[in-house]
């Protein structure tokens, strides 16, 4: 920016350094134009006034004789006698008459007439007064000065001066345009980028009193309003944050009241198994340890059931890693089994892959996937079942309304939860997501479970749709990126 602002500054430095130059030539022509002049008439005037002289001492013919000597002896000047009754020497006659009142006359000869090397000629011509008569005039000619040699002189000192300014100028220009100019911009600079890489609290601290200064003043004054609004945000997004957690906890907390029966009949048979063993453990000490090993089989399976209801209960905070979700799917399939048994529902699940690898925090896809499966054993009808596939498969993800054309086609996993119950009507699937919207009757849902497994399979980077027809039952996709396990 300072060579830029140096190259503009440049020319016209030249143009007042050339137009300075241009203007002292043509002083220095008018001052030897003048001294010329004013050396011209004092050499007529002299010669005047010595021939006047010799006229009056010795007569006309000696100082005619005297003219003829000084005409061959001087190189410098052209000096003629004019004859003021002779009008063959081409003396105009304005200038004929002011000499014969005693005037000295000068001009520079440039009449067609005239010789072709006299042309240019300054003529000082002098009356020669003898006796207080003009009894003639002296006419000192000298040609034009030369003054080749001295522009050539000048040209060249302006050329030096040029180039010494030009290059005086651009180091100047660089040094202070580098000081108080590249400098704040630089600073300012480095202050957008590292606002760019996402560190507001960066200031530039102008110290300058010029526009550059304000501006990084008012730059500072914006990123103290930025860092407030982004603070702001980040505290909303935490509260936003903490809601939805509680949320998916009250949304949870639900699933496992709905669990709580099917799970209690569950227990009740294990139970009843343990202490008919301990009697008879009682009654017949021989068979003692066969019974102790029944007790301690069915001890640890209600101490699985127990730990599953409590690891599904317990809150802890989002913590994403690999998972795979053929044995996380499996895992919530066994929790629900209870609830679908007594239910008479029976969950088929088929998955076309040994593995399949995702990113995603283990309790948060569970709370997902339990809450499509308890809603379609729910819309099942008693003796119904309830099909869970996996597969893998390539999908593009839906236009939404913040973004146009949707996303590019990728490879993802693909979990659907089909029921074989009543189905939806249009209105009810538009609405299905909405956050507290049921059709179930009131204290029987909450209305949050779907919109919970939305947010949470959003945040994992995928996706859910739902399609359902009234009669035919409802079917729920998840679509979930790939991830290293």
């Amino acid at each position: 920016m300072t060579l830029k602002l140096a190259l503009a500054v440049l020319p016209g430095a030249l143009v007042v350094v050339a137009a300075a130059a241009f203007l002292e030539l043509a002083r220095d022509r008018a001052e030897f134009e003048a001294d010329q002049r004013a050396d011209d008439r004092a050499v007529a005037d002299a010669f005047a006034g010595s021939l006047g002289q010799l006229w009056e001492s010795v007569g006309e013919t000696a100082a005619r004789t005297a003219m003829d000597r000084l005409r061959m002896f001087d190189a410098r000047y052209r000096m003629s006698w004019l004859d003021l009754n002779a009008k063959a020497q081409g003396l105009p006659d304005a200038e004929r008459e002011a000499l014969a009142r005693g005037r000295n006359v000068m001009w520079r000869d440039s009449r067609r007439d005239s010789r072709p090397d006299s042309i240019g000629w300054l003529h000082a011509v002098s009356p020669v007064l003898a006796s207080g008569v003009v009894v003639g005039a002296v006419d000192v000619s000298e040609p034009p000065p030369d003054l080749r040699a001295h522009v050539r002189r000048t040209i060249r000192a302006t050329a030096l001066t040029t180039i010494a300014l030009g290059a005086t100028m651009t180091l100047v220009t660089l040094l202070v345009g580098g000081w108080v100019v590249g400098r704040p911009i630089s600073a300012l600079i480095a202050q957008a980028r590292r606002v760019a890489a996402g560190d507001l609290r960066a200031r530039s601290l102008p110290r300058q009193r010029d526009e550059l200064g304000a501006l990084g003043r008012e730059l500072d004054d914006m990123l103290d309003r930025l860092e407030a609004a982004a603070n702001e945000v980040r505290a909303s997004t935490q509260e936003r944050i903490a809601a939805l957690e509680q949320l998916r906890h009250a949304e949870r907390l639900t699933t496992i009241g709905r669990l709580a029966s099917s799970v209690a009949h569950e227990l009740g048979t294990p139970l009843n198994v343990v202490a008919g063993r301990a009697r008879l453990i009682v009654e017949d000490e021989r068979e003692g340890r066969a019974h102790a090993g029944i007790i301690i089989d069915q001890a640890e399976r209600m101490t699985k059931i127990i730990r599953q209801l409590l690891d599904y209960a317990r809150r802890r905070p989002p913590r994403k890693e690999g998972q795979d979700l053929v044995q996380l799917t499996a895992a919530v399939l066994t929790l629900l089994e209870t609830l679908a048994r007594n239910r008479q529902i029976e969950l088929r699940f088929r998955s076309e892959l040994a593995r399949a690898s995702v990113t995603a925090d283990p309790t948060q896809l569970q709370q997902a996937l339990t809450n499509l499966i308890v809603n379609a054993i729910q819309a099942s009808v008693d003796g119904g079942v309830v099909d869970v596939t996996l597969r893998a498969v390539r999908a593009r993800q839906p236009e939404r309304p913040a973004q146009r054309g949707g996303g590019t086609e990728t490879e993802v996993f693909q979990i659907d939860v089909q029921d074989h119950g009543a189905g939806m009507s249009p209105d009810v699937l538009a609405r299905v997501f909405e956050p507290f919207f049921t059709t179930k009757p009131v204290g029987e849902s909450t209305g949050l479970g779907l919109s919970v497994t939305q947010d949470i399979v959003d945040e994992h980077g995928g996706w859910i749709q739902a399609a359902s027809e009234p009669g035919r039952g409802s079917r729920f996709v998840i679509v979930l990126p790939r991830g290293m396990a």
